[in-house]
């Protein structure tokens, strides 16, 4: 008697793997948060945290924030076939299988440079956003 195996495909996407970490500093919360001659040292720093830098020139501030963050995504595909053997006969079947995957990674830095008059009120900002 005579068995014939069947052939099994199996296939998996494994998508999306993000690491990022949560941050504030974004463009629009620049914007939202940020009002020129109005918010203060305190109000910025309850915003975003403590700058990365801090510099002092004729009795004012500028402070720099600068925040990288990057994206990873992997797929892959895998498909594999086992075959059968005749029955009784000791002949058994053989096997084939094969895979292909992929990763693609992205890097976003965002950097805002806060100017502050002498009394600690923001006088102008500057902010960009750059994705590669």
């Amino acid at each position: 008697m005579r068995r014939f195996g069947s052939v099994v495909f199996l296939s998996f996407f494994i998508g999306a793997c993000s690491q990022a970490r949560p941050s504030s500093l974004t463009p629009g919360a620049a914007k939202k948060h940020i009002k020129v001659g109005q918010t203060t040292q305190a109000e910025v720093v309850e915003i975003f945290g403590t700058p990365n830098i801090v510099t002092r020139k004729h009795g004012s501030d500028m402070w720099v924030y600068d925040k990288v963050s990057s994206k990873q995504t992997s797929s892959a595909f895998v498909a594999g076939g086992f075959g059968g053997g005749v029955g009784g006969s000791g002949l058994g079947g053989g096997g084939i299988g094969g895979g292909v995957g992929s990763t693609e990674r992205s890097e976003t830095t965002v950097m805002l440079i806060v100017y502050f008059d002498e009394n600690d009120v923001v006088r102008d900002y500057k902010i960009s956003q750059t994705k590669f």
